[in-house]
């Protein structure tokens, strides 16, 4: 997980040139071939989308197969196959159709779904074409009924020569605009991709991603990456714990703190996904994650059957329990226990107006153990909302991690 200071900044379309060659042979029949170049030593990616004609409004994704073999699904009547190509990274800028959230990954799949990191839609990739992937798509169907209306002289025979064939190129030169200085005369078919304030891979299927904010779904298999946001920060506090740079009770704080976030982010996807009443909606929005004793955790398990305690005994509840409570003291109370620790906590050591003296072991258990009430609410929530399988498996087949299965591959 790796947040980056270049919010927001333009990724530049990887270039080429989309050419349209036409032919006028000597009975004065016209022939076109759609084809590409390009030189860019960086990485490019290109796909294919089925779109009508003339409007260019997408239809389908296209399966490109090997050479000589055929298209899959095959054209649809009234459409052509339309080829794009990815940004200067190899990546993909996509839009949400539902909720409008732009974010960037690594893949345009035409034999999956995508699936939206913000509001976890999940369709066909073609629908989160950007406006101006559609812009270029129209271009492309405009320049393809330029090129097939040209006016070609018919080939010509002679004793002397042979031309049995005239011939002329349309081309949509993207290296051009991509070189082009001018930035604010650019056409409104050239699109770009645009860094976003989060970038991951997935820990599920190893695909990219690039989202606003901190959690979200992977575009490819729908998994949360709230656990992995979680391990991160709980690493970086290992290793202040380790080398004396962050003291124990700033440790339970920011730990704690990022737990609570965590967990709150997930009961709000819960809220957005599942229908539900106006007065369970009104009690979920008051959940708090870090006092064990409040009605957060029984609220979540009625409600959805999510059970964080899920394998915590009594003595680690009990000492969750104390160590919530002591989060409460550093925050409010400047590390000074008060008659709400002292009653609530279970802790018989420290007396009201004591100042409490964090140790690096409870820190360290805390750390540990946060993550296992983190994970059962991940598991528990993607039994509601399950991955996309395909994605998952293909990696896990690629890494070794899964055994090869006959008829599988990408």
């Amino acid at each position: 997980m790796t947040a980056y200071s270049e919010d927001f900044t333009e990724i530049a379309h990887c270039g080429g040139q989309a050419t349209f060659a036409v032919r006028c042979d000597e009975g004065g029949a016209l022939s076109i071939a759609a084809g590409f170049r390009g030189s860019s030593p960086g990485p490019m990616v290109m796909i294919a989308i089925y779109a009508a004609v003339p409007q260019g409004f997408p239809v389908s994704d296209v399966r490109l197969g090997g050479i000589g073999q055929a298209y899959e699904p095959p054209c649809p009547s009234g459409c052509m196959a339309v080829f794009l190509r990815s940004d200067s990274h190899g990546n993909w800028g996509h839009r949400c159709p539902r909720c409008s959230g732009y974010y960037r990954n690594g893949t345009h799949p035409a034999i999956y779904p995508l699936t939206c990191p913000y509001c976890g839609l999940r369709t066909q990739a073609f629908h989160f074409l950007t406006e101006a992937h559609v812009r270029y798509i129209k271009h492309y169907i405009a320049t393809y009924y330029e090129a097939i209306e040209a006016d070609l002289e018919p080939g010509t025979e002679t004793e002397t020569e042979t031309e049995t064939e005239t011939e002329t190129e349309f081309v949509i030169d993207m290296d051009a605009i991509a070189r082009s200085e001018d930035k604010g005369n650019r056409p409104d078919f050239y699109y770009v991709s645009e860094t976003q304030q989060t970038r991951f891979e997935c820990v599920k299927c190893g695909e990219f991603n690039d989202i606003r904010g901190l959690y979200g779904y992977c575009a490819s298999c729908g998994y949360r990456n709230n656990m992995a946001s979680l391990h991160d920060s709980f690493q970086n506090l290992r290793n202040g714990l380790k080398d004396k740079s962050i003291a124990p009770d700033a440790v339970v704080r920011s730990a704690v703190s990022a737990f609570d976030a965590s967990c709150l982010d997930i009961v709000s996807q819960l809220k957005k996904r599942i229908p539900m009443k106006p007065s369970r909606i009104r009690r979920l929005e008051r959940l708090v994650f870090h006092d064990i004793e409040s009605a957060t955790f029984n609220e979540v398990k009625s409600a959805f059957e999510v059970d964080l305690l899920r394998g915590i005994d009594g003595q680690t509840t009990g000492f969750l329990k104390m160590m919530l409570e002591r989060r409460h003291v550093y925050e409010h109370n400047g590390g000074v226990a008060d008659e709400r620790y002292v009653e609530r906590s279970g802790d018989a050591i420290w007396r009201v107006g004591d100042l409490i003296r964090e140790t690096d072991a409870n820190a360290h258990k805390l750390l540990n153990t946060l993550p296992i009430l983190a994970q059962n609410l991940h598991d528990d929530f993607h039994e509601i909302f399950p991955l996309t399988e395909w994605p998952v498996r293909y990696f896990e087949e690629r890494t070794g991690k899964r055994k090869p299965e006959m008829n599988f591959g990408r």
